[in-house]
């Protein structure tokens, strides 16, 4: 969920498609992290927050993408949420100033399609802010759970920055969505695990016998799903709510870099070196079985055909008759 860089910071950080699905996808995120980080006195302050700002991001500042991030000090927790729209700061800053009078006219299910949400966060907030970048902007707000109940509208601090290179991460065109349709949440889940399983493994067994060939593979595992993983978080989030719906399948949405074929392929052959370590009987995990198997081979293959060929993407049924 996050890592901390020394000085009892912790982050965590996820990208995801601006569509309206991944709204609660980003609530989730957030509620899982402050619980991990034992602050679930701002769950609800941040969660509303964060629903109004990735909202924003998702219908109206006509980004691919948005990135979120969370970071805990001592002293308080910070959201940013980041997109590559044309929205500017001084219209987000218009919104802020509505008055108690309007909001008073307004029904809850307004608030995404007007400034009442953007009127919550510098409420909510002890502290916020728009920083233009040179495409997009980044809106952050400060929390602190110190027991002050007083929400008072705070007006942003506007950062306007000279254009400079955009970090090609950043960059939208670098972005592809990827759509796996009637994917089977448990499934995925269990293809997750079987791989961190076996890193884990790989990483024990390195230890305990000094195999550096187990390390070695450990490592470029590790590094491998370390990578991707501001990407792929969103993808277990929405398999783990549709289980918690009570839902055995569903439409799953993620980011990918536009050249992925190097990647999947290496991703292949590592996954491959460790079962068949698994299958000589030199790890106590198992391969996966033949219907992660079957899943890995249908999410590689869509990544492959919806992001290096441009074809539609095809859901895992009808998938599984074609093969």
């Amino acid at each position: 969920m996050g890592g901390s860089d020394g000085g009892g910071v912790l982050q965590a950080r996820v990208r995801m498609v601006a569509l309206p699905e991944s709204v609660p996808v980003a609530r989730r995120f957030v509620d899982d992290a402050l619980t991990q980080w034992g602050r679930e006195t701002l769950i609800e302050d941040v969660g509303l927050c964060v629903s109004e700002l990735s909202t924003n991001a998702t219908l109206h500042s006509g980004s691919r993408f948005f990135e979120l991030e969370l970071e805990q000090s001592p002293e308080t927790v910070r959201l940013t949420v980041l997109d590559t729209g044309s929205a500017t700061a001084d219209s987000m800053t218009a919104q802020s100033d509505l008055t108690d009078a309007l909001l008073d006219d307004q029904t809850a299910d307004d608030a995404s399609t007007t400034g009442r949400g953007i009127f919550i966060v510098s409420a909510l907030a002890s502290s916020w802010g728009i920083d233009e970048l040179p495409e997009g902007k980044r809106v952050w707000a400060e929390f602190d759970d110190d027991g002050d109940t007083t929400y008072d509208a705070r007006p942003p601090a506007v950062t306007r920055r000279e254009a400079s290179p955009q970090p090609a991460e950043l960059d939208p065109d670098a972005w592809v969505t990827v759509h796996f349709l009637d994917c089977p949440a448990a499934l995925l889940l269990a293809h997750d695990d079987n791989l961190a399983e076996i890193i884990r493994e790989l990483q024990l067994v390195g230890s305990d016998l000094d195999r550096p060939h187990f390390h070695r593979l450990a490592g470029l595992l590790a590094g491998h799903v370390q990578r991707h993983a501001v990407n792929w978080d969103p993808a277990r989030i929405m398999a783990m709510d549709a289980i918690r719906d009570g839902h055995e399948r569903a439409d799953i949405h993620v980011l990918s870099p536009r050249h992925v074929t190097e990647e999947i392929a290496f991703l292949r052959s590592l996954v491959g070196e460790a079962e068949a370590l698994a299958e000589a009987g030199k790890l106590m995990t198992m391969p996966a079985r033949a219907e992660i198997q079957q899943l890995r081979d249908w999410l590689e293959a869509e990544f492959l055909n919806q992001v290096e060929r441009g074809q539609p993407p095809v859901p895992y049924g009808v998938w599984l008759e074609q093969h």
